[in-house]
């Protein structure tokens, strides 16, 4: 028997595909609907997903896929416009090729900084994400962006982190790109989210609802307690007990191990030691004129409690009085802010100093949304034990995806796309 554990994209497109290869399988999922943190909550005339959730499409089977399933015309596809807030100056995403309108002396950093690590310095090699941005962008990019904005969004010390995270998400330009960025030449085409796909009606939990369609049977409401792994048992928060031949998690891997009572000691004690950073989305409901017409807005400067603004109705081809904006707040888990409203409150605050929410704009709503596993840090330790925790679950009839199961950064399709291949080897 093949069980899953899990309903977001990586469990759900496991569970579509070995049903298309004729294979059945079980799944289970903690929540009420299925989705993961693909999911829409509506409040009147608002609504909003957890946390900032798109379709970047980089593989055309998977795009052929997800539209097959879905329906082509329930996907809008979106040119991105995305901004960064600093110095006072909104310019467009990504900073890198886009500095023009900025202070002449943040200008003249940037470039400079950028000129000397790629045209006068020899190749670097890097022990950190610290020292990979310095060796790729020199100084001034480092100073009046890069840093300010990682430090706000991860929490810790740059020189902790990893840079293989980096590699692909965050966009590495040539030369002429970042010459022609501070001309004005502006480059909103760059970086691997230039386009996305968004749900016509009904927010990102669409592609989830779409996906759960394809399957017979979801057993909602049903948590894992314990993993017994040498009897291939998981026992259910309900006391039932499932024998399977080989199971598939999509559950934060700390979690997961933290929850195998037959895990070895050293296993288990690195598997305590990955780290994450926890999300709070400040949720506004806002009524009246048109607030941006970004999709979302990085702000990198301290005097901003958020580090992006997105802006839901903009993901709409019908504009609206009634717009849904979220304001994203990182923090470490073990630093959890507890009074939520005091945070709502200093957002707004914060978000008036913007100059886009105006006395023109009445908020007709406010919530929170908590996201406690939202991003994994690449640390050094991450690096050194997760290869050989995904391998001794492996061996044990344990896959591990996902985002959280496989505790990488990932974006939906690449969920997707694990689940789909994970499929593919157990019906082998």
């Amino acid at each position: 028997m093949i069980v899953i554990i899990g309903a977001g994209p990586a469990g759900l497109s496991c569970a579509v595909r070995l049903k298309e290869l004729g294979k059945d399988a079980a799944i289970f999922e903690k929540e009420s609907r299925p989705g993961g943190l693909i999911r829409t909550e509506k409040f009147g005339a608002y609504q909003f997903d957890y946390g900032g959730h798109l379709l970047h499409f980089r593989r055309p089977e998977m795009e052929k896929w997800v539209k097959g399933l879905m329906g082509k015309d329930r996907l809008i596809r979106i040119k991105r416009k995305s901004f960064v807030f600093s110095s006072r100056v909104l310019t467009p995403y990504p900073f890198q090729v886009n500095t023009f309108g900025l202070p002449a002396e943040v200008i003249r950093d940037c470039l400079l900084g950028f000129i000397e690590v790629n045209c006068l310095a020899g190749p670097a090699k890097t022990k950190n994400f610290h020292d990979w941005i310095l060796a790729h962008f020199g100084e001034g990019f480092a100073r009046h962006f890069l840093f300010p904005f990682n430090r706000k969004f991860w929490r810790i010390p740059l020189t902790e982190l990893d840079s293989e995270w980096a590699e692909w998400s965050v966009p590495r330009p040539a030369i002429k790109d970042v010459v022609e960025g501070a001309l004005g030449l502006t480059r909103e085409d760059y970086g691997y989210n230039a386009w996305f796909h968004y749900p016509r009606k009904g927010g990102v939990e669409t592609l989830a609802r779409s996906l759960a369609e394809q399957l017979q049977k979801i057993s909602l409401n049903r948590a894992i307690i314990s993993l017994n792994l040498k009897n291939r048992k998981i026992l259910l928060d309900n006391g039932e007990e499932i024998v399977y031949h080989k199971l598939v998690s999509t559950m934060p891997l700390r979690e997961l191990i933290n929850k195998a009572k037959d895990m070895p000691a050293k296993l288990k004690t690195a598997g305590q030691g990955l780290r994450h950073i926890s999300v709070l989305c400040i949720n506004l409901g806002i009524k009246g004129p048109p607030l941006s017409p970004a999709h979302w807005i990085y702000f990198p400067e301290d005097r901003f409690m958020f580090y992006r603004a997105g802006f839901y109705g903009n993901f709409s081809d019908k504009p609206s009085e009634y717009q849904s904006v979220v304001l994203e707040f990182t923090y470490l888990p073990d630093q959890e802010p507890l009074d939520e409203q005091t945070l709502i409150k200093q957002a707004i605050k914060d978000f008036k100093k913007t100059g886009l929410l105006t006395d023109a704009h009445e908020i007709e709503y406010t919530g929170a949304m908590k996201i406690p596993c939202a991003y994994v840090i690449f640390d050094r330790r991450r690096k050194q034990v997760l290869p050989g925790m995904l391998k001794y679950l492996e061996d044990h009839g344990v896959y591990s995806i996902g985002r959280y199961g496989g505790w990488t950064y990932s974006t939906i399709e690449d969920a997707l796309k694990e689940g789909m291949e994970t499929a593919e080897k157990l019906a082998q």
